[in-house]
């Protein structure tokens, strides 16, 4: 195995033997994801409860992209089916999802900081002091 493909598996590590509990969340990120696993018929929701900090920070940033997209994100996401958001959600390297829709979020701490709970409004991840 890569090393960072150990370094991602390690990050994204999701319940384990006496591991994680489940970190619900709620809210338009809860709505943006519940909707996309309807759409998408791939669990998201519940994949998101227990997935590592850094996993859900990317999933956070590119569910407010797609919930309420800005003019670059529309541009980014154009074309991409609700399956395939999904999937990318799930399989992309996190640095590599929040690179994409916003380079100022790819550090990996400072992405696993958003992934403790989604912000108030999915506006205030393409501009902090709303």
């Amino acid at each position: 195995m890569k090393s960072d493909q150990m370094a991602r598996g390690t990050l994204d590590a999701g319940p384990q033997k006496g591991g994680v509990r489940p970190r619900p969340f709620s809210g338009w990120a809860l709505e943006a994801a519940q909707e996309l696993e309807w759409q998408s018929a791939i669990p998201l929701v519940s994949r998101l409860f227990a997935a590592s900090d850094l996993r859900r920070g990317a999933a956070f940033l590119a569910l407010s992209a797609w919930y309420a997209p800005g003019r670059a994100q529309r541009i980014c996401l154009a074309g991409m089916g609700s399956s395939e958001f999904v999937t990318w959600l799930l399989e992309e390297d996190p640095s590599e999802i929040a690179e994409v829709l916003d380079s100022r979020r790819r550090d990996p701490q400072g992405l696993a900081r958003l992934g403790r709970e989604p912000l108030l409004r999915p506006e205030q991840y393409r501009n902090p002091f709303l």
